[in-house]
């Protein structure tokens, strides 16, 4: 038994094991001085080694499999998540909305049928069938038939049927041939009998408190194999079905994300005969996702277990809308108790949700959620309150110094890799709630893009994007959600594109080319003061003048050989909405020269005005007061703000301002991002390094 000490049984991996067989050996008196290597027993040592290494490798993978956290097989972790009673999601299908209308139509009203099939434009090279979900009806006026939001899925319609026999099948269970199913769109009938046509709806049993053994539902869960599998009750919990009973199940087969962004549309055929449609795009194509991966399953089965069907905690509103039935998916959720907000609202939990591959919910979608997901899991004395995600996004422009001979890039091809390294960062680490934006590490990633970037800086803006209301008044207060800096002189805050505004002393005359500045109105103190030009040639500090409309402001300058290296402020003083510094010799020194600086006034809040260049191309002042900007909080007031019209085909108004960090975080229902559709959001400006 002593010579068994010489294998070591902790090895895993082949040479280990191997030797170890070898030492084990060699320490019997008979292989004392065998050559192992040389010899056939080489040849059985492998043999024992691969098989024992199999062996190994097979029960580690066993006991992976048999816990959530480690399983990597898709069916060891359905199986698991399955007895936490969470069933994964399947794929979702893309929804686009659009008008319809009809011209020519001789019949006095027009019906618009559930699963109208439509084909959208080539995404990818791929032309992506889209249905109707439900019917439309239109009465005719002037052979005009008008369908208005009409909601169409990506997708083709599918049905089967099953027979129940409780001998070939006793768990009545039903397996949907179709791995590409949108869960949410199923649709369950259960027919008496082959000679008897009387169907009952079957919907999705849920909250195992409230049925019964005449309870109309059925269970659903994915198999093994990947397929979802339909699962109907036992008489106790849930209606038994009974033998000759036929299943007839209807959804729509989808694509999941492939078909995202479409937003132009043909008819496949004929809308009751009449073929003289014109479509018009409302929203595009969005709100799609793909089947639920192996890494989201692990993360929300526990946390669907934990909620047990009712909502405390954040966590349990979260699973609850990641999971709701009414198949709208969501890019990101975030929850806070109304004690949270400034000021507080007590009574009342908040709600911030980003729909897939979209900006907002419609107000239909939120009464749905709040009615049908929220509401019957809430506590009593809680309301729920869906509150839209509020859009920060950045203007990012990255100065890059390189070296050109340490690439084989082109200046046009580096420029597209360091957008797509930005682009990529708003991906992987903005564009959802909690979010922040770091300088540091998006410079880092910059300099790592490519062995040529010496060096990069970026500069960055802040932007607020908004649809004014074009025929009414309306008073907008866009935060911003961190301290704004305060212009120089007329410069800061901004907007784009052009406003058009009517002259209110001629009505029929249109004021073209109007934009939004800031004037920096202050009433408080001198902050510091910046140097402009520190002159050279002092002798002694000269003299610092502060003038301007308020009073008792003084400052003092510090020399360092010859130059002014500060300017300290001695007193701030007060009641200052403008000023301006002077630099003078101190008695007796005559020899300082140049030296210039400007001041910096206190004060929290500023003025917006509207103005345009008139047909002299003189800047002509429309409005000196179109709203406030709280520096501070970051906030700024558009005060009845009423464009007639905007330069922008989405109607779309942009107000730009400066942050005073380059690390901004989100809160509460706030979402830091590029606008990948914005062609200026992101500019490269690349610099040869010179030698």
């Amino acid at each position: 038994m002593a010579s068994n000490t010489n294998i070591q049984i902790a090895e895993l991996d082949f040479s280990g094991i191997k030797n170890n067989l070898i030492n084990y050996l060699k320490s019997q008196s008979v292989f004392k001085d065998y050559n192992f290597t040389g010899s056939a027993l080489s040849v059985l040592l492998d043999v024992l080694a691969y098989n024992t290494q199999y062996n190994a490798y097979y029960l580690n993978m066993v006991g992976n499999e048999m816990f959530l956290d480690t399983a990597l097989l898709r069916n060891s972790v359905v199986s698991h998540a399955k007895l936490l009673n969470y069933t994964p999601r399947s794929n979702v299908a893309p929804t686009a909305v659009i008008n319809i209308t009809a011209s020519n139509v001789t019949t006095t009203s027009l019906s618009l049928p559930k699963f109208t099939t439509f084909m959208c434009q080539a995404i990818n090279g791929v032309n992506y069938k889209f249905v109707t979900t439900e019917n439309y009806n239109s009465n005719v006026v002037n052979g005009t038939a008008t369908f208005n939001n009409v909601v169409l899925k990506e997708g083709t319609p599918v049905s089967y049927s099953f027979v129940v026999d409780s001998v070939t099948n006793p768990t009545y269970s039903f397996e949907i041939p179709d791995s590409r199913i949108d869960t949410s769109s199923l649709n369950v009938l259960v027919q008496t009998s082959a000679s008897n046509n009387y169907s009952q709806v079957f919907t999705l049993g849920t909250n195992f408190l409230f049925l019964n053994s005449n309870s109309l539902v059925y269970f659903l869960n994915e198999g093994l194999n990947g397929n979802y599998v339909l699962s109907f009750g036992d008489g106790i919990i849930g209606k038994q079905l009974s033998d000759g009973n036929i299943i007839k199940i209807s959804y729509i087969s989808t694509n999941g994300t492939a078909s995202l962004g479409a937003n132009v549309f043909t008819l496949v055929d004929s809308i009751s005969g009449f073929s003289n449609i014109i479509i018009n795009p409302v929203l595009a194509s969005s709100n799609g996702l793909d089947r639920e991966t192996i890494t989201s399953i692990k993360y929300t089965a526990p946390k669907a277990y934990a909620s047990q069907g009712r909502a405390v905690t954040k966590d349990d509103y979260i699973v609850a809308l990641q999971n709701n039935s009414l198949g709208i998916p969501f890019d990101a959720i975030n929850v806070w108790g109304g004690e949270e907000n400034n000021p507080p609202v007590y009574g009342q939990v908040f709600v911030s949700l980003k729909p897939a591959g979209s900006y907002n919910l419609t107000t239909t979608q939120k009464q749905k959620l709040i009615t049908n997901v929220l509401k019957p899991i809430s506590v009593m004395t809680v309301t729920p309150t869906i509150v839209d995600p509020d859009y920060t996004y950045l203007k990012i422009v990255s100065n890059v110094l390189y070296d050109p001979n340490k690439t084989t890039l082109s200046q046009s091809e580096l420029q597209t890799l360091i957008q797509q390294v930005i682009y990529n960062y708003s991906i992987n680490n903005l564009n959802t709630f909690n979010s922040t934006f770091s300088q540091s590490v998006l410079t880092t990633a910059i300099t790592y893009s490519d062995p040529s970037i010496i060096a990069n800086e970026i500069s960055l803006q802040i932007q607020k994007k908004f649809n004014p209301n074009l025929t009414t008044p309306t008073t907008y207060t866009l935060n911003y959600g961190i301290p704004l800096k305060r212009g120089a002189i007329f410069s800061g805050i901004g907007s784009s594109p052009a406003l058009q505004y009517l002259d209110t002393t001629n009505k029929s005359n249109i004021i073209n080319g109007v934009y939004i500045e800031e004037i920096a109105s202050f009433t408080g103190g001198i902050q510091t003061i910046n140097i402009t030009n520190p002159g050279f040639g002092y002798q002694t500090p000269p003299i610092v003048t502060i003038l301007g409309d308020g009073s008792g402001a003084t400052a003092q300058a510090i020399l360092n050989s010859g130059t002014i290296s500060a300017i300290n402020v001695t007193n701030a003083g007060n009641n200052y909405t403008s000023a301006i510094v002077t630099i003078t010799n101190a008695p007796g020194d005559t020899s300082g020269r140049l030296g210039y600086a400007t001041p910096i006034l206190e004060g929290q809040f500023g003025t917006l005005r509207s103005y345009y260049f008139n047909n002299q191309n003189v800047k002509t002042i429309l409005n000196n007061n179109i709203g406030t900007i709280d520096y501070t909080n970051g906030i700024i007031t558009l005060n009845n703000f009423n464009p007639y019209e905007i330069d922008n085909p989405l109607g779309q108004l942009t107000i730009t301002a400066n942050p005073t960090t380059m690390l901004i975080s989100s809160k509460f229902n706030q979402i830091i991002t590029v606008d990948p559709f914005d062609p200026t959001a992101i500019s490269v400006n690349l610099t040869v390094k010179t030698t």
